[in-house]
């Protein structure tokens, strides 16, 4: 009876074991490009380009807020719920429930 159960408990303990799904290891995420908008008040908007079809926005509040690449005519479009963010030929702009909040141009970032 006991070599039974030992039997069953290690046939079990295999089973599980063997149904367990590895999971490959995520690709590294890479930042294609950090760069910062500024609109005509003064407001600054830093916004990080990743290779994983996402952008890092940080806000003058120091919030920061990820989106995801999304389909657009021209120009890179992100989004995340009702949030947008578009940039195109040096302009961006960031909107929430289609109402615009901040409009800004590319800050040029002085040669090394």
């Amino acid at each position: 009876m006991k070599l039974f159960l030992n039997s069953f408990f290690f046939i079990l303990l295999t089973t599980i074991v063997s149904c367990t799904p590895l999971s490959a290891p995520k690709p590294k995420v890479s930042v294609i490009s950090s760069v910062v908008f500024v609109s005509d008040s003064g407001q600054v908007i830093q916004a990080i380009y990743r290779d994983d079809g996402t952008v890092t926005l940080t806000f003058p509040d120091n919030r920061i807020e990820m989106l995801n690449l999304a389909v657009s005519a021209s120009g890179a479009r992100y989004v995340a719920g009702m949030n947008e963010w578009w940039e195109h030929q040096g302009e961006a702009t960031y909107s929430v429930n289609d109402e615009r909040v901040f409009t800004g141009r590319l800050q040029r970032q002085p040669a090394n």
